[in-house]
């Protein structure tokens, strides 16, 4: 057996040690020691010996997750037990507190974020309670809760001893993986400042508060009563991965397992870069031409000292700060500059982005391909009418007439085309914006009657955008490009990554790397703002299995890159040279 096995299985029986004696624990460990692994390996333990911990008619264990991607992987990896009640946050926190709707109301009136809504009202007896639309307004006797209002009651009810005993009767153990991602604050309210008693809930905290990188999230939760149980091997990176990560967190060493590669890492800088940078949002960093130049010749460079040629199947995953970064890469800029959010277009909470990505483009796909059944069904048309041979080449002429508008016109060419057509139907939603948006435009009505004018002035940039651009946003929300955030790869693994760090008002990579040796010097301010930067920083570096680059395209101090050299050795850092004209040599 080897000492990471070994690790592995001295783990789990400090786990168990804590559960047998009702103490509250915390298995603290770094990226790639297999957190979720000993997770599922106590879940298997506690379904084989369920009598032993779950002796109560209709008892669970709960498993709490930060992602529905995360619930679902232990639901796979458990054989969907009854047993086991696996749940996002707010899943979990729902059903804990979804059948107290009296207690529920009461702290409703009482919650500052809800006075502009109830307009003086001190009792909201009689009404229902909603978790349904994840708005809050109250419609007629129902009073809709808010995502962010679901952790918020789950932390005033769990204040109360009473209700934390009741939710021990169904949930004797309580699993929380991520732990540092869960809201602050709930984490004091479940526990109750105390040890685990017989008559409360037993919870285990998996997770690494390095990897805290959301707002108003708990991070470390060293101040509260749970025995600390760590785990040192990395199982994902190679040794020079490792090396770095170290390097950066001295007080929590990793261990390569046995069979680990060498690996690499590499730091390329643009402080040779003598040309104008930017402002703003993008204080510092080169210009966008410029960067994608330069990420071109980092990606070539890189595959020239690892051996692998340039159509090397090993693709570098390539992690950006943000989306509007990869938007310019991969040529959906036009879509990020019509939206002021850009959650909007890339997760999909615009009604149009959402039929288009989600309704036309895997239409056309499936028109392409000749299968005619999955696409009548995505377009609700399982029966449709084919009475005569034009209604066939009815259909053929649309799609020609689509597929010619995405290839060479603008978004509002193919919506046009699509609310003209009488094949199929389109939802509710895209007729309404367009009317709303061509009674605007045409200044019959003011756009201030309207419900959204937001939306509106949206709409109508979008419409100008090429359809192209909607054709690269699908490949990249698809996870049909190299291309993520770094926020968005937190969990994930991959065989290359090359992590770009770039200008952002919330983020300053190269003051963190000047500041670390006075990290613990420095103001209550300045230290939140270091361990922001750090964090998405460590979650970056920690994703690659094999080789890792960092470009950094802001300008690095003499301070920051004396820090790099520290942790990587002066050898593997490349200071990235530029012609006369501009581009990188």
């Amino acid at each position: 057996m080897t000492t990471a096995e070994q690790e592995s299985k001295e783990t789990l029986r400090r786990i168990l040690a804590a559960l047998d004696g009702r103490c509250n624990f915390k298995l603290e460990a770094g990226a790639g020691a297999g957190k979720t692994y000993s997770l599922i390996d106590t879940l298997h333990y506690v379904m084989r010996n369920r009598q032993k911990y779950l002796p109560g008619d209709g008892q669970r264990v709960a498993c709490i997750t930060y992602t529905n991607v995360a619930r679902n992987e232990i639901i796979r990896r458990t054989d969907g037990s009854p047993y086991i009640f696996a749940a996002t946050i707010h899943g979990f926190l729902w059903e804990a507190i979804s059948r107290f709707r009296k207690p529920i109301l009461q702290e409703i009136v009482a919650m500052p974020s809800w006075s502009s809504l109830l307009e003086g009202r001190t009792s909201l007896h009689g009404c229902d309670v909603s978790y349904d639309l994840g708005f809050r307004g109250i419609e007629e006797n129902t009073i809709h809760l808010h995502h962010d209002d679901v952790p918020a009651l789950a932390i005033r009810l769990f204040a109360n001893q009473k209700f934390r005993y009741l939710v021990a009767d169904r949930f004797p153990i309580i699993l929380v993986d991520e732990y540092q991602d869960t809201p602050s604050g709930l984490a004091e309210a479940m526990l109750g400042n105390r040890s685990a008693t017989s008559t409360e809930s037993t919870y285990g905290f998996f997770g690494d508060h390095w990897q805290q990188i959301y707002d108003r999230t708990c991070g470390s939760i060293d101040h509260l009563p749970v025995e600390g149980i760590p785990k040192r091997a990395n199982w994902r990176s190679s040794r020079a991965v490792i090396n770095l990560l170290n390097n950066m967190r001295p007080e929590l060493p990793q261990a390569p397992v046995a069979d680990a590669k060498c690996g690499s890492v590499t730091v390329y800088h643009t402080n040779n870069w003598t040309g104008p940078r930017g402002v703003r949002s993008k204080k510092g960093q080169i210009p966008d031409h410029v960067l994608k130049q330069t990420l071109a010749w980092v990606t070539e460079d890189s595959c020239r000292r690892h051996g692998r040629g340039s159509g090397s199947s090993v693709q570098a995953k390539v992690l950006m700060l943000t989306h509007s970064s990869i938007a310019n890469e991969l040529g959906f800029g036009g879509i990020d500059k019509a939206f002021k959010r850009n959650e909007d277009y890339v997760r999909k909470n615009d009604d149009v982005v959402a039929f288009l990505l989600d309704i036309l483009e895997p239409t056309c796909a499936y028109f392409a391909d000749k299968k005619y059944g999955p696409m009548f069904d995505l377009l609700k048309r399982s029966r449709p009418r084919m009475r005569k041979r034009s209604d066939k080449s009815g259909w053929v002429e649309l799609f020609d007439e689509i597929n010619a508008a995405r290839n060479k016109g603008s978004v509002g060419d193919v919506i046009d085309i699509v609310l003209n057509q009488k094949y199929f139907a389109l939802p509710r939603s895209i007729v309404s914006r367009q009317r709303n948006w061509e009674l605007a435009h045409k200044d019959l009505v003011d756009a201030q009657d309207i419900s959204e004018p937001r939306r509106l002035v949206e709409y109508g940039k979008f419409r100008n955008v090429s359809y192209r651009e909607v054709v690269a946003l699908h490949r990249y929300v698809e996870e049909n490009t190299p291309f993520s955030t770094q926020h968005g790869v937190k969990g994930a693994e991959y065989p290359s990554v090359l992590a770009v760090f770039g200008g952002w008002n919330l983020y300053n990579f190269p003051d963190m790397l000047a500041n670390f040796p006075r990290r613990d010097a420095l103001s209550d301010e300045d230290r939140k703002r270091f361990v922001r930067s750090r964090n998405l920083f460590y979650v970056a570096c920690s994703r690659a299995q094999h080789d890792f680059a960092l470009l950094f395209t802001t300008e690095l101090s003499r301070g920051a890159l004396q820090t790099l050299k520290e942790w990587i050795g002066e050898s593997n850092i490349v200071d990235v040279q530029y012609s006369p004209e501009g581009a990188p040599i």
